[in-house]
């Protein structure tokens, strides 16, 4: 049985891009993404629970700041994240290996991000895979200081909440950063919140961002919330599930 989405403690990221765009290249890219190399990485790390790929449905309007595809894990616990970041920092010669696809893999592969977040907060426990996401890079203001705690808490009891019954998702994860192996300047934001939907289509994902854009109906927040930056707002569509001692067969698979 896969592991529901942002259902563990810990979420390991990853943002790529697949530098084809020839259907043969990407029906290759995307089986070997689930038949194999997630399989690999899934049995090497115990802690590892399960994969969620997902397609970038919307961008954000603002410029290119996320990748064609996402990879998140599910991992269990933090000694499960250490142990991950133990094995892949570890000196050149010494770190797990895993199959390649030449000539697709991984030479038309370019990572965007690879971080871990941990959970902080959610609206309800997982239910099920959702169809669509929307998820959101959240920085506070840099002399944020002792307003933490209360941006924290407004975060989470107020701001997420109105997000929730405006936009109409089913669920909402929050996570701070814990670690961060690789993401573009200026770095990876140190909260990330993750807005759940049953399948959308593109006219429904842009009906739901209309009305968060056009709303007001927002509560102001802290001194320091309006001086938040928002690095990345993202839409994306889940298409497929791997757990762990996966067989190809077994994989869940949406169409791309």
């Amino acid at each position: 049985m896969t592991a529901a989405p942002f259902s563990s403690s810990f979420l390991y990221w990853i943002a790529l891009d697949f530098g084809s765009s020839d259907p043969a290249d990407v029906a290759r890219f995307n089986r070997f993404y689930d038949e194999t190399h997630i399989p690999e990485v899934l049995a090497r790390y115990p802690g590892f629970l399960a994969a969620h790929r997902y397609a970038l449905q919307v961008p954000d309007p603002r410029g290119d700041f996320g990748g064609a595809y996402l990879a998140a894990y599910e991992v269990e616990s933090e000694q499960a994240a250490t142990a991950y970041l133990a094995g892949t920092t570890a000196p050149a010669g010494t770190r797990p290996s895993y199959t390649n696809d030449a000539p697709l893999w991984p030479e038309l592969l370019t990572h965007r991000w690879r971080v871990v977040y941990e959970k902080v907060a959610e609206t309800s426990p997982s239910t099920g895979t959702p169809g669509a996401i929307y998820i959101i890079g959240i920085e506070p203001p840099a002399d944020v200081g002792d307003e933490l705690e209360a941006f924290d808490e407004f975060y989470t009891n107020v701001h997420m909440p109105e997000v929730m019954a405006i936009g109409n998702f089913s669920r909402g994860t929050r996570y701070r950063l814990w670690h961060e192996l690789e993401h573009a300047e200026p770095g990876c934001p140190r909260f990330l919140v993750v807005y759940e939907q049953a399948d959308a289509t593109d006219e429904q994902v842009h009906a739901t961002l209309r009305t968060l854009v056009n709303t007001s109906d927002w509560t102001p927040g802290p001194a320091s919330w309006p001086r938040k930056t928002t690095p990345w707002r993202l839409w994306y569509r889940h298409i497929s599930a791997i757990p762990r001692a996966t067989s190809p067969t077994e994989a869940t698979v949406r169409q791309p």
